[in-house]
């Protein structure tokens, strides 16, 4: 029971906190890109940025359906103990990468401490979730996949039972289930038709059965197992976005369609990789009957995340469907999402206050020469009018 309870709670409240600092921070960065300039022009303009934060977005949005679904498993009163280690382990190593993405993004603004910052919390309580109930590390070289191979396969546990229990009819009656299974898997895996999640999900099962004739080397061998736990990771979150779209978002948000399909695109592209890298790996001439089951690499599109940051600004819909259970009244985020309903003088204020930086003058100790002083005395060094908004302290005569 307390396994169970534990089971449960990884599920639950890691993710719910993986889920809010991603939502946040992607959201916050979102509205920065479009109003911080540099070179005379918004930073989100600049396909190096667009890059990292339609990753962020993606990444965002996989953990937040990811964790409905896996809450609505919960709620039904299952004890998914491999699927909560999957969201605890890809929820929070997700967080992280968007917390990084995010911190490129806005550089100083994302380090220097003050009410304008929304990243420092986010960003110090990130190591909490990598490091505690089962170190990431752990649950992905030994967790998922090993530990989901007897608990998942249906007919490995029963098979096993048969060998202590010395059920020999049992034990070939299940045998041949799982021979047939296999064999069954392999032919609709080999043949390239169908739904690509569908087909990947084939293919997965029938790599995993290769993979369980290692018997008790799967504990040594953990990047091959870490392998499989990425793979079948990127599977649950690929059925948890489309889970998403067809009973949360009713009444599907304008675009949202190309977000479901790049996400489960970057999803099942994560899955190759790591089937094409276990097959490459296997040891022995039972790799050769994997071989046509490894994939090549999909070439990248840049004109594709181009088009889907574009979708992003054209789509508002999208960025609120984000931003649900996202608390930023009298918060920085909120003032950054107002910036795109201001204009003129408003606008130009609130940009001051929240993305600009005033100056600081330079003054010397009393007595002092050089071209440093001030020679005004009390001018302030910002912009005209900047004073007033309290940006900057004034240059006094004696220096401080």
């Amino acid at each position: 029971m307390l396994m169970e309870c534990l089971a449960v709670g990884r599920g639950i409240s890691l993710p719910a906190s993986a889920n809010a600092s991603a939502k946040a921070v992607t959201l916050g960065v979102f509205h920065y890109l479009r109003h911080r300039k540099q070179f005379r022009m918004p930073i989100g303009d600049m396909e190096a940025v667009r890059e990292k934060c339609v990753r962020m977005f993606c990444n965002a949005w996989i953990i937040n359906a990811s964790v409905h679904m896996t809450n609505t498993i919960l709620d039904h009163g299952a004890v998914p103990s491999v699927l909560t280690a999957v969201m605890k382990q890809q929820s929070t190593e997700r967080a992280r990468a968007v917390l990084q993405d995010g911190m490129d993004l806005c550089a100083g603004s994302a380090i220097c401490v003050g009410e304008n910052n929304f990243f420092t919390r986010f960003y110090h309580s990130a190591p909490v979730g990598i490091t505690v109930e089962g170190s990431n590390t752990l649950t992905r070289g030994l967790i998922i996949f090993g530990q989901g191979l007897n608990k998942s396969h249906p007919h490995i546990h029963e098979i096993v039972d048969c060998l202590y229990s010395d059920k020999r009819a049992d034990f070939e009656r299940y045998f041949y289930a799982m021979l047939g299974m296999v064999i069954r898997n392999y032919a609709v895996g080999i043949v390239p038709l169908g739904d690509r999640l569908r087909r990947l999900a084939v293919r997965f099962s029938t790599v995993a059965s290769f993979v369980a004739l290692l018997g008790g080397q799967i504990k040594s061998r953990q990047m091959m197992s870490g392998d499989m736990a990425d793979a079948l990771s990127a599977i649950y979150l690929a059925e948890a976005v489309l889970w998403y779209h067809e009973h949360q978002m009713k009444g599907s948000a304008s675009g949202a369609t190309a977000v479901r399909d790049r996400c489960i695109g970057l999803l099942c592209d994560e899955a190759e990789q790591r089937l094409t890298a276990v097959i490459n790996n296997y040891p022995g001439a039972l790799r050769a009957l994997l071989l046509p089951f490894r994939y090549r690499p999909r070439p990248v599109s840049y004109a594709d995340t181009n088009r889907f940051y574009q979708a992003l600004l054209d789509h508002p819909a999208l960025v609120r469907e984000l931003s649900k259970d996202v608390y930023t009244a009298g918060t920085i985020l909120e003032k950054l999402e107002r910036l795109s309903a201001l204009d003129g003088e408003e606008y130009r204020g609130l940009v001051d206050e929240v993305i600009r930086v005033g100056e600081w003058p330079v003054t010397t100790s009393p007595g002092a020469s050089g071209s440093g002083s001030d020679p005004t005395g009390s001018r302030c060094a910002c912009r005209p009018g900047a004073q007033t908004r309290g940006c900057c302290r004034p240059a006094s005569g004696s220096g401080s």
